[in-house]
């Protein structure tokens, strides 16, 4: 087996562990996108991304990208579980407290009176002390932090 194919081989077994992971595919300097790989064709190396979000936070349910197109591509991460907190959230909130922010960054609570983020929870008061706890023991549990 030359090294060539072997090369080949490795790249290939590398994208199709990428499959399903949030990845960024850069197009140019100035345009990218984020989303979840959920498909790929090997020869022409075509993308497709579902839930993609672009440079300017506009949302695309499913996009394909010609392999021709894109520069690079890196694997992000998985984002904050967001609607796993709402979940949580609604086990002591009524529904129509919690309002998830449009590009699903952010929830307000209480008409925006309490704002949280991947980053914590902001606002004061007793009701804050007891989300902040909330979300203190949700991201431990689900390894966050």
């Amino acid at each position: 087996m030359s090294i060539a194919s072997n090369a080949v081989r490795e790249f290939n077994k590398e994208i199709s562990q990428a499959l399903n992971s949030i990845v960024r595919v850069v197009i140019d300097k100035e345009h990218h996108f984020t989303g979840r790989l959920v498909g790929f064709e090997i020869n022409s190396l075509s993308i497709c991304l579902a839930n993609a979000i672009n440079e300017k936070r506009q949302k695309t349910e499913k996009i394909f990208i010609r392999g021709s197109i894109w520069e690079t591509i890196s694997i992000e991460g998985e984002p904050f579980p967001m609607d796993k907190l709402i979940e949580r959230l609604r086990k002591i909130l009524p529904d129509e407290s919690i309002e998830l922010h449009d590009d699903g960054t952010s929830i307000k609570l209480l008409g925006g009176k309490i704002i949280i983020t991947e980053s914590g929870v902001e606002g004061r008061g007793p009701t804050h002390d007891r989300i902040k706890r909330l979300y203190d023991n949700f991201c431990a549990e689900m390894n966050l932090r």
